[in-house]
C-alpha cells in the first residue's frame, strides 16, 4: 500500500459509488422501521422490495472491496 492513496483519482472514482451505495442502503433500512416501508429515491417515494436491501448490500459490499484491493495494490 502506497502512502498517498488517499491522493489518488483511481480509489475515489471506486470510493464515491461506494459511498451512496452505503447511503442509499442506510435508508432502506430505516424505511423498515416506518410505517409504509417506503424510502426517498431522487425526491420519490419508493416501495420497498423483498430483493433490495439483499442487492443493495452485495453490491455496496463489492464497490468497496473494489476500492481497498485500488488502495492496497495501487
Amino acid at each position: 500500500m502506497r502512502a498517498d492513496w488517499m491522493s489518488d483519482p483511481l480509489f475515489w472514482v471506486l470510493a464515491l459509488p461506494a459511498l451512496a451505495m452505503s447511503g442509499l442502503l442506510f435508508q432502506m433500512v430505516l424505511s423498515l422501521f416506518s410505517c409504509c416501508a417506503t424510502f426517498r429515491f431522487r425526491g420519490r417515494a419508493v416501495r420497498l422490495r423483498w430483493w433490495m436491501i439483499p442487492a443493495a448490500s452485495t453490491l455496496c459490499g463489492l464497490l468497496w472491496l473494489l476500492a481497498v484491493l485500488c488502495a492496497v495494490f495501487a
